[in-house]
Order: structure tokens, then C-alpha cells, then sequence
């Protein structure tokens, strides 16, 4: 009796010294490994599990007649069955190499079951690769289960060796030691393609909201450019407006133009370069550039203001917020309305409100704006303009706030720490 439970005292100890050796060895590549390589390569699937091999004989438990107990197998198995063809041939060496200084009749055994093991592992492993890993488990535990029962037939037939009790406990335990190991190693391999696989999703995401937003971005000086045509269209007799249109128009290409160079720098950043910038013009600028789309929409423009410093920032960028938020003010006024700018400052802050009487929001709409893909024009609209006030002002030190109420309107004002000294 006492054998018997230094048996299963001893085999729970080798599943311990597995569970663990395996759990570090996949934590530290996990750690370590690129993210187009989902496995370790044939020269670490053969030391790791040659060195379970060695451990799990150095932990064996001799009963008698020169048979040793333990769980080489386990890692034997799981060599054949993820490190490839290569890696089975050296691990079955290792089996028997392990076994000879112990001599005894289990040699003949191990080198014996080695052999036959490993030809079935051969042949098995590629025709399960391609199964659901649940198959995978089940048909590898099975195949366990069998190399315990040769691992007593045989003794049992040719040794006389009859201890039952022992065999029970021994193929008890390597079965579902076999499955437990089996299926950590099928959920970390899992959890590795998923993580590859999330990531590739992401860089598609990346990808697809990058194009969506170049779009965005392009559309509002393009869409200037042909209200100032049409103008100029309308009456090609004013030579002195149609030179001011113009000009404004070829302006805007330029600004097209660096949009998509700010866009394209993503693939080589760099510092930014921020310049004090004078936020009337800046104001005024914006204003110009969108009074055509007001004009269209019978939408009133009036302009406040009261500030007396200036702002750090990128110009470029800063008109992208104000003509991002005066569109969607325009738009948000189908059947015209008012458009009110008003500038003020507050305890060393710059503040822009820029105010419509459009069909304002509920709470949770202002909640969600600047949400990627979240637009209140329906299918007319992409979500990333809020996105990107938001980014830009972030970035230049400012805030965006938010008050509306639906059928009352909309106020965004615009908050910027401003140059002192």
C-alpha cells in the first residue's frame, strides 16, 4: 500500500514539474516572439521536452522487477505532436537513453513501446493537424490510454509481473495528465492565434478608418473649390470677385494638398512643429472658406471677437477644427438658420463658441460624439470630422465642450491655453 501511494504521490508530482516547465517555457516566448510566428521552432520543442524527459525519470518510482513509473511519455507526446517529424526521431532517442542506466527488464520496454509509439505518432499527427483541436485532444488522450494498457500487457506476458493495482493508478494518472497538458497547450496555441488574428483586425481597422478620414479630410476644400467655380460660373463678367474666388479656391487645393501629406507623414513621424498663430485670422480665414456652403443652406454667419492673445498650434490643423465644426453647424440647419462665432478669454485661456440653431442632440448623442463611424447625418456622413476636432484640439492643449438640446440648437466651444509674456 504504501508503494502504491508513493506511486500517485510521485506521478502528481511529475504532472506538477510538466504543467509548470510548460507554462513558463510558452509565457517567455509568448513574450518574446514576433507576430507572424504562432510556435516555437524544432530546436526548442526538442530541449524543452527533452529536458521533461530527463526530469520526469529523474522523478520516476521503481515498484520492483526493474519497472520504472513517471510521465515521459507526456512530453514525448506532445514533442512528436507540435515540434514535427525531427523532433519525434530525437525525442525517442532521448527516451531510451534516459532509460539505459537504470537497466532492469522496463528497458526492453521502453525501447520496445518507444518504437511503436513513434511510428504511430508519425503517421497520426499529420492526419489529426488538420482536425478540430477537441479531436485532437480526445484521439492523443485515447492514444495515451493504449500505450499504458501495452505498458502492463507486456510486462504482464513476457515478465510475469502482476501488480494490477499499480497499473490502474499509473494509467489512471497518465491519461488525464495527458489531457490536461494537451488541452493547456490547445488553449495557448488558441490564444496565440487569436492575438495574431486580433492584430491583423486592428491593422485593417487602422487601415480602413485612416482611408474613411483621408476622405473626410479632402472632401471639405474640394467641396469650396467647386462653390467657388460655381460662383465664378455664375457671373464671368465680375473680374475683380471672380480674382478673389479664385484665389481662394487655388488656396484650398493647397490645403487638400497638405492634408494628405499630414495623413501620408503617419508612416514616417515626425515632432510637430507648433507656431503662435493669430486665431482672428484663423477665424476669419475659416469663415470665408465655408460662407459659400452658408450661403447655399441660407444659413447667416456673424462673428464676435473679444480676444486679445494668441495660441500655439499648427495652422493648418486649426482650420480643419473650425471649418470641421462650422460645416457641421450648417448642416445641422436645413431649413437656415444662424451661425454665431464668439470669442472670449477666461483665467488664461482662449475660448471659441461656436453656436447654431440647427436641431441640436440628446444627451446621449453629445455623449458619443467624436466616436469613429458615429454621425448624425445617416448614411451622409462618416463621424471621423468630430473625431478629428477632437484629436487636433487635444493635441494643441484645448478641450471641446459640448451643449445641446434637441430643436434648440448646439454650442461647441473651443478652449486653448493662450501665449503669455
Amino acid at each position: 500500500m504504501m508503494n502504491h501511494s508513493a506511486l500517485f504521490n510521485g506521478l502528481l508530482i511529475n504532472l506538477l514539474v510538466i504543467l509548470i516547465i510548460v507554462l513558463l517555457v510558452n509565457f517567455y516566448h509568448l513574450s518574446k516572439k514576433s507576430v507572424n510566428k504562432s510556435h516555437m521552432g524544432p530546436f526548442q520543442f526538442f530541449v524543452t521536452n527533452m529536458v521533461l524527459i530527463i526530469l520526469s525519470v529523474l522523478l520516476s518510482h521503481q515498484l520492483h522487477s526493474g519497472f520504472l513509473y513517471d510521465l515521459r511519455f507526456i512530453p514525448f507526446l506532445i514533442g512528436g505532436i507540435y515540434g514535427g517529424r525531427k523532433v519525434l526521431i530525437g525525442l525517442a532517442f532521448t527516451m531510451i537513453a534516459v532509460r539505459v542506466p537504470f537497466m532492469g527488464h522496463g528497458l526492453i520496454v521502453t525501447i520496445l513501446l518507444t518504437i511503436l509509439s513513434s511510428i504511430a505518432i508519425y503517421y497520426l499527427s499529420p492526419k489529426l493537424s488538420e482536425k478540430p483541436w477537441r479531436i485532437r485532444v480526445y484521439w492523443f488522450t485515447l492514444f495515451s490510454f493504449c500505450y499504458s494498457i501495452l505498458g502492463l500487457l507486456i510486462p504482464s506476458l513476457f515478465f510475469d509481473f502482476k501488480d494490477y493495482l499499480a497499473f490502474v493508478i499509473y494509467s489512471g494518472v497518465l491519461t488525464v495528465s495527458t489531457f490536461l497538458v494537451l488541452y493547456l497547450c490547445e488553449m495557448i496555441r488558441l490564444t496565440v492565434i487569436l492575438q495574431m488574428e486580433s492584430i491583423k483586425y486592428e491593422k485593417m481597422q487602422v487601415v480602413s478608418h485612416l482611408a474613411a478620414s483621408i476622405s473626410h479630410e479632402i472632401r471639405n476644400p474640394l467641396t469650396t473649390v467647386k462653390g467657388f467655380l460655381q460662383l465664378i460660373n455664375e457671373d464671368p463678367t465680375n473680374p475683380s470677385t471672380n480674382t478673389e474666388l479664385s484665389k481662394v479656391a487655388v488656396s484650398e487645393i493647397d490645403r487638400a494638398t497638405e492634408v494628405i501629406n499630414h495623413y501620408l507623414s503617419f508612416a514616417k513621424p515626425h515632432p510637430e512643429e507648433k507656431t503662435e498663430l493669430d486665431v482672428t485670422m484663423e477665424i476669419m480665414r475659416s469663415k470665408d472658406i465655408i460662407m459659400p456652403l452658408a450661403l447655399k443652406k441660407g444659413v447667416t454667419m456673424d462673428v464676435e471677437l473679444s480676444h486679445n492673445h494668441t495660441i500655439m498650434g499648427d495652422s493648418n490643423k486649426l482650420q480643419q477644427v473650425f471649418i470641421n465644426v462650422l460645416k457641421n453647424g450648417i448642416e445641422a440647419m436645413e431649413s437656415g438658420g444662424a451661425l454665431n462665432v464668439v470669442s472670449y478669454e477666461e483665467k488664461d485661456r482662449l475660448l471659441i463658441a461656436i453656436n447654431d440653431t440647427g436641431i441640436g442632440m440628446t444627451q446621449e448623442q453629445v455623449t458619443r460624439l467624436g466616436e469613429p463611424y458615429f454621425s448624425l447625418k445617416g448614411t451622409k456622413g462618416t463621424g471621423l470630422g468630430m473625431m478629428t476636432v477632437f484629436q487636433l484640439v487635444d493635441a494643441m492643449g484645448g478641450t471641446v465642450n459640448v451643449q445641446s438640446k434637441v430643436y434648440q440648437g448646439t454650442t461647441i466651444t473651443l478652449s486653448f491655453p493662450v501665449v503669455t509674456g
